[in-house]
């Protein structure tokens, strides 16, 4: 990505946090653009229950702010709740996780993204992934807004805002992870190390689940071709059938995408599950069996999902996300303190 920030020269000044390894910390976010489907399950959401099983300080935010680059407020906020019911009936346990909305460090993370914008050129900007996707979709620059091609630079100051060391992200976001790090480079190149520099994880075998038709990843902005967590056992099934797989004896993404799906709700059926696609590379029609079973997958895991969900209340995901809120913007304000401090603002 050379290139692509700005590393003005001057002399570095000194941090206090200079010589010191920064305490491990993980962070991610997901929109709220509606609730969550499978591949918010697996891409964000499991990597995290297995991390809370250890000791490292995790963030999980609704990211709330984010829903505002291609949403109206009114879209974004009444899914916050939602979103955060989710996450607790998944498992997430607030004793070990710190669960936020984004907003209760909106002004924090505006201020950051203002002070990192001076190490981005605009040239650049209209090349990052995320801007380049929306304009695939029917944008273009004449209607995109400011505030998409920006959308890098939010994230970042998300991440940078906590301290965070790793953040959990499928392939789709490994480039914006990459911009964060540079970004934190090139801050820390002009006013000394007030930034922490984070890393992605899950970069050997990052997740990415496919559309069940078309191209592209599995998006909320693609309803009927993902499964979400609160979809019926009849909306599951009818959207399986119509799933996309491959001819007889032919491999695709699509079924790899599927089985890896279905492998990781249920592993247990992982024999069965490699016995159809066995099958089918040898020229059997098994395709219809096997999205059969994966309908029985999806819907008992949804059944069990739904079942713990109902027994969450508003008031119970508010009161989380109040707490979280309070811990979340405490470091956010420790670290710009730092940030201004270097700059020579404060």
């Amino acid at each position: 990505m050379q290139g692509f920030f700005v590393y003005n020269a001057g002399i570095m000044t000194t941090s206090p946090s200079k010589s010191k390894t920064p305490p491990a910390r993980i962070i991610t976010g997901i929109r709220p653009s509606s609730n969550l489907t499978i591949a918010n399950l697996i891409g964000s959401v499991i990597p995290v229950l297995e991390l809370q099983k250890g000791t490292t300080p995790i963030s999980v935010f609704v990211a709330t702010m984010h829903g505002l680059t291609d949403h109206e407020a009114k879209e974004v906020v009444p899914n916050v709740l939602e979103v955060a019911r989710d996450f607790l009936a998944l498992g997430l346990d607030p004793k070990r996780v710190t669960i936020f909305d984004q907003r209760s460090i909106r002004k924090e993370v505006a201020l950051l993204k203002f002070y990192l914008e001076r190490h981005v050129t605009i040239a650049r900007l209209v090349r990052v992934p995320t801007l380049k996707d929306k304009l695939k979709a029917g944008q273009n620059p004449e209607n995109a807004t400011a505030l998409l091609a920006m959308y890098p630079i939010m994230m970042a100051a998300d991440i940078l805002l906590q301290d965070a060391t790793l953040v959990p992200v499928g392939k789709d976001q490994l480039a914006h992870i990459e911009a964060a790090r540079e970004l934190a480079r090139a801050f820390n190149a002009k006013y000394g190390n007030a930034l922490v520099v984070p890393e992605a994880a899950n970069q050997k075998d990052p997740v990415n689940i496919l559309a069940l038709r078309g191209e592209g990843k599995m998006s909320k902005s693609k309803p009927d071709d993902a499964i979400f967590l609160v979809d019926t056992e009849a909306e599951i099934r009818k959207k399986v059938k119509r799933a996309e797989t491959a001819n007889p004896g032919e491999h695709s993404e699509k079924i790899d995408s599927l089985v890896f799906l279905a492998k990781t709700l249920a592993p247990e059926h992982a024999p069965a599950i490699d016995a159809l696609v066995k099958r089918h590379m040898a020229g059997e029609k098994v395709m219809a069996e096997f999205k059969a079973l994966l309908a029985d997958l999806l819907v008992a895991f949804t059944g069990d999902f739904q079942a713990k969900r109902a027994k969450i209340t508003n008031k119970d995901a508010a009161a989380v996300l109040a707490a979280g809120g309070s811990v979340a913007a405490k470091r956010a304000q420790e670290v710009l303190d730092r940030v201004e401090q270097s700059m020579g603002i404060v």
